[in-house]
């Protein structure tokens, strides 16, 4: 009883640091391509919407560069850019690609981190406990 316990309650704080890693790492800036040109650009607004084929949430952000052009991206559901907001993105042939900002890099990094080093830890914990058991 008390081993189906514990492990209800691993499995549990397993999922949870999942979901902070998942959320750490979509905020995350993106990589840059080689050849491609960054522009900077601000947020002009933010919107939920709903996919309609999948279901699935979505947010939508409205950027204007610093050459004019309006831009649409779609950011997952975690999004926490704010209306205003200097972001980067790379930009070849009139095609442009979001990057992110730093702000949000960093906050994607501490929540990557606090995702990730607990689960590393409960996988050790029980790779220990199984040589010893």
């Amino acid at each position: 009883m008390i081993k189906n316990l514990a492990i209800l309650i691993v499995v549990m704080i397993f999922g949870f640091e999942l979901y902070i890693s998942t959320k750490g790492s979509q905020h995350r800036k993106k990589k840059r391509i080689k050849g491609w040109n960054i522009v900077k650009g601000n947020i002009l607004s933010t919107e939920k919407k709903r996919d309609a084929r999948t279901g699935k949430s979505y947010v939508e952000l409205i950027i204007e560069t610093t050459t004019g052009r309006t831009v649409t991206e779609k950011d997952g559901i975690f999004s926490i850019y704010e209306v205003g907001e200097e972001v980067l993105l790379q930009e070849k042939d009139g095609y442009h690609r979001f990057i992110g900002n730093d702000r949000v890099d960093k906050i994607g990094r501490k929540e990557l981190l606090l995702g990730l080093i607990p689960m590393v830890a409960i996988i050790g914990i029980a790779a220990i406990l199984s040589f010893v058991i």
